[in-house]
């Protein structure tokens, strides 16, 4: 890009370069140059004491904060309703982008790419649903790929947004349960998809073995993928099929569980007498729900009902909002006595 500049000698560059900032004459939005022992400046308008000429210089990229600083949409109220959090998994973004702004949706997934540069595809996504826990998704804009890398705390997961359920949201969240867990433990994962709780648990502490189970056939798929990359084959069983038929085959076996880990939040409630038959006194279970702030403590009691007051809430973790006053949350159970 052309512009007006001056010439500087070198050891008076940086000096110079202050004092037209301060003055406001140096254009900022242009990087200046080196030609042999001159400094290239870009500027304004006249500088006193300097020859003033036309030279080319190099723009600056804009420096974008949010993707709601180049989106393009004319209506400033319609703008009011861009979403403020969306979910970035590895090179994939997912955004919920509301009915008002549908034919908005393009230009919201090119200003995304543009604000977020290591991201390469962008989609719409619906809440989960399903026995298998997918996601119906509608490509906005980049590359229509939907299996990406994703890393957290040292760890390597292959996820494909649109066979499996994931979110990068509950990286904190997976790393507090893997540092309660003590040495030796049996752990059961109930419904762990690519097995990110299950990784987490593996690497950062020391089970006896977890149990990683899933009905969902890509989900099985990636986890192995995963846990052979993480090299943790020696601590994570992978298994196939309807959790509550394969605790059952597992406690028929004699297997009593330390800790179970039940992140499925729109169906939990319907397994947890299948996770007691698999627990024993002691036995900590993090079951995960959507649930408004509200209904917490009911939440509670119907969960004390369903397992005939063989557990106790220890800890209850609101992770992330899910809705006004709604929340993805953790009930930490302990179980208080041996389930009939």
């Amino acid at each position: 890009m052309k512009s007006a500049a001056i010439r500087v000698p070198l050891h008076r560059g940086e000096e110079t370069r202050r004092k037209l900032k301060r003055e406001g004459i140096l254009r900022e939005d242009l990087y200046p140059k080196r030609e042999d022992n001159f400094l290239i400046l870009p500027v304004t308008r006249e500088v006193e004491g300097f020859e003033l000429f036309e030279d080319e210089f190099r723009p600056k990229e804009e420096r974008i904060n949010t993707y709601k600083d180049v989106v393009e949409i004319p209506d400033e109220e319609l703008k009011k309703l861009l979403p403020t959090s969306y979910d970035m998994i590895g090179d994939i973004a997912l955004i919920k982008i509301p009915q008002e702004l549908k034919k908005y949706r393009e230009e919201i997934g090119k200003a995304l790419l543009k604000a977020h540069k290591n991201i390469r595809a962008v989609y719409h996504a619906e809440p989960v649903s399903g026995e298998l826990r997918t996601r119906k998704l509608e490509f906005l804009a980049g590359e229509r790929k939907t299996r990406t890398l994703y890393r957290e705390y040292g760890i390597e997961m292959e996820v494909d947004i649109a066979k499996v359920f994931f979110s990068p949201r509950l990286s904190r969240e997976r790393y507090r349960i893997a540092k309660l867990v003590r040495d030796g433990e049996i752990v059961i994962d109930m419904f762990a998809g690519c097995a990110p709780f299950s990784l987490m648990i593996a690497k950062y502490a020391n089970p006896k073995v977890v149990y990683a189970i899933d009905i969902n056939k890509e989900a099985v798929k990636l986890a192995v993928e995963n846990v052979k990359r993480n090299k943790l084959l020696h601590k994570i069983e992978i298994m196939e099929g309807d959790s509550s038929k394969i605790v059952q085959e597992l406690a028929e076996k004699g297997v009593r569980a330390d800790r179970i880990i039940m992140n499925l939040p729109f169906g939990a409630r319907e397994f947890l007498p299948d996770a007691l038959t698999v627990s024993k006194k002691g036995t900590y279970i993090h079951y995960y729900a959507i649930v408004r702030e509200s209904d917490i403590e009911n939440h509670i009691e119907y969960l004390k009902k369903v397992s005939n007051n063989c557990i106790d809430v220890v800890g209850i973790n609101k992770i992330k909002t899910y809705a006004p006053r709604e929340f993805y949350t953790c009930f930490d159970i302990i179980v208080n006595r041996k389930p009939a």
